[in-house]
């Protein structure tokens, strides 16, 4: 079908076709592509594939910004504000649950394949609009909303009739795409990286990212992470890593328990003085009595981390006088493995 669609300067006008759900029916996407499986928690679908959409909005001037990539620890989607009309709350009513800030919707873009398509065209759940945070989908709130948080805080406000069809336009600033830039931690600049940032954010929203020079230390990197933490934000998005995220260095000091930790990650005790570095698998044994497993740490060569598929995480244990090259150096040491989470603990 072709995708309706009108060109205007800074706007776009679509038209897209009510999936016919009861009022106070839960909404995960106001939005959805027209081959979506999801039609029965969505608003509307549209009347042609999400590309055509995304195409026909980035013809009309809307940039593209960028879809979170847990992979890449971009955990901010990023993209120009939106405006609705007709506003989406004459066809969807609720808010974010308390506790989640409010948001408005920007343009991400969403995934795409290895031609610069829109994945969401292909594949389920074909996200146009989301009400939580997904990478396929071009359109999301402008924030980290867990799909589980966020569900049932949007219902259907009214029934429409099945094939009912509906004209929207989307129109934009593009002066409120966030701006991107890349800040360096180096021996004694944390100051000089958290003074820049407040000045840049000034400007509008930040999309930063934060190396780690491979001289700082431990403790240098920890103090600036817990600092970075503090003003990572929808206004200032800490946002991918070149060798570490920061995200690494400011770990809960309750995940020490391993009773308490909801799985078990490997343990990896950085050596000193000679001594080699040390890998550890907790195994889980599930068979005992009682609703806790029995855990045995089990030293294990590096090499045999790939056998333990289902361990996805590392707690690494430094001096706070290793460097953050030496850190890296071990996390390399793990790189066969499906290890894509990385905590530092010192002290211990």
């Amino acid at each position: 079908m072709t995708f309706a669609g009108l060109f205007l300067a800074a706007a776009y006008t679509f038209t897209a076709t009510a999936t016919g759900v009861e009022k106070g029916t839960p909404i995960e996407f106001i939005f959805a592509g027209a081959n979506s499986d999801r039609d029965y928690e969505s608003m509307f679908l549209l009347d042609g594939s999400v590309d055509d959409f995304c195409n026909g909005l980035e013809k009309a001037g809307l940039p593209r910004g960028r879809p979170v990539d847990t992979s890449s620890c971009r955990l901010w989607p990023v993209g120009c504000h939106l405006t609705i009309s007709p506003a989406i709350g004459q066809f969807v009513a609720g808010k974010m649950p308390e506790g989640l800030p409010p948001a408005i919707p920007i343009y991400t873009g969403g995934t795409r394949d290895a031609k610069g398509a829109c994945e969401a065209t292909a594949e389920m759940p074909a996200s146009v609009w989301a009400n939580y945070t997904i990478a396929q989908s071009p359109i999301v709130y402008n924030g980290i909303f867990d799909q589980g948080a966020v569900y049932g805080a949007f219902t259907a406000a009214r029934k429409l009739k099945k094939g009912e069809r509906v004209s929207f336009t989307i129109s934009w600033d593009a002066s409120t795409m966030p701006h991107s830039i890349v800040l360096t931690a180096k021996p004694g600049n944390s100051p000089e990286i958290i003074k820049r940032l407040k000045v840049e954010s000034e400007k509008g929203e930040l999309d930063a990212l934060i190396a780690f020079d491979g001289a700082l230390t431990v403790h240098e990197a920890t103090a600036l992470s817990s600092v970075l933490s503090s003003i990572d934000s929808a206004r200032v998005k800490i946002n991918g890593s070149s060798n570490i995220f920061y995200r690494a260095f400011t770990p809960l000091i309750k995940w020490l328990e391993r009773k308490d930790r909801l799985q078990q990650p490997f343990e990896l005790t950085l050596g000193s003085n000679g001594t080699p570095d040390k890998l550890v698998f907790i195994e889980e044994d599930w068979t005992v009595e009682g609703n806790d497993p029995k855990l045995t740490p089990k030293e294990i060569p590096f090499e045999d981390a790939i056998k333990h598929e289902r361990v996805d995480t590392c707690f690494i244990f430094a001096s706070s006088t290793d460097t953050v090259a030496r850190v890296t150096s071990a996390m390399s040491r793990l790189k066969d493995a499906n290890v894509i989470n990385y905590y530092v603990f010192t002290g211990q």
